[in-house]
């Protein structure tokens, strides 16, 4: 489950959808009359001692996080009057719209297809959206046939449909086909589970050994979850390497 931290950082993501610019205060996150457990966790995970403190630590902390990941913060705070202002609507929308499909089965390709769409706007390189159902390359021989073009050269699958363990595959704006390392993003419309993590993984290697310009440690295996990955949340004996093969929605 996402931290008090991450819990805020949505919860003022939702608001700013509906409004650009608003100030939030305890009494617009009570639950009822009396209670802000939110605001209450948040307080005890970043020792604060009011609620205007919790805000302006936990909006620095965000700042933090948004940096390490090469991105800015997608709103301002004004601790003078609790006013958060939107700076990237179009960000806050995704997380809102990520946030209400989170867990829902039917809503897997949703989130693949959001996460595509979001990477195109970043990544430089190709992105393709190759994970099942599919809308234009739907049985096993034209799925095989589209990945030749990107430098397999053997079947990726040989009976069935599925997608071979691939999600996304991102091509990187280095070398030329087959030459070209490859990122793979598997997508998990789910909370973190390290197990499933490993068994994507294992899927994608076993695709990439069908590659027939790179040998498949080259590429690079990337697990999507449609959550916020906290260090207290993984196993201890997760190393930090490991970590770094499973990023933060």
């Amino acid at each position: 489950m996402p931290s008090p931290l991450f819990k805020f950082f949505e919860v003022v993501a939702e608001e700013l959808c509906s409004q650009e610019s608003r100030v939030l205060t305890r009494s617009n996150l009570q639950v009822n009359e009396e209670q802000a457990p939110l605001l209450d966790d948040l307080r005890r995970e970043l020792s604060a001692s009011s609620t205007e403190k919790a805000m302006r630590l936990a909006t620095q902390e965000l700042k933090n996080h948004f940096k390490g990941k090469g991105s800015p913060l997608p709103f301002d705070y004004n601790p003078q009057d609790g006013r958060f202002t939107a700076v990237d609507t179009d960000f806050l929308n995704f997380v809102k719209a990520m946030k209400e499909i989170r867990t829902l089965r039917d809503k897997s390709r949703d989130f693949e297809c959001g996460v595509a769409e979001r990477l195109a706007r970043r990544a430089t390189g190709s992105i393709h959206r190759v994970g099942d159902p599919r809308d234009v390359r739907r049985t096993r021989v034209d799925f095989n046939d589209y990945l030749q073009t990107l430098g397999f050269d053997g079947p990726v699958l040989r009976r069935g449909r599925g997608d071979g363990g691939f999600d996304i595959l991102w091509l990187l704006p280095v070398g030329t086909i087959p030459h070209r390392p490859i990122v793979s993003v598997q997508c998990k419309n789910s909370e973190f589970n390290v197990g499933d993590a490993d068994k994507s993984v294992a899927a994608g290697r076993r695709s990439f050994s069908k590659h027939g310009g790179l040998q498949p440690q080259v590429h690079v295996p990337c697990v999507l979850f449609n959550d916020y990955i906290c260090p207290e949340n993984l196993p201890e004996s997760l190393t930090q390497k490991q970590m770094d093969s499973y990023p933060s929605a």
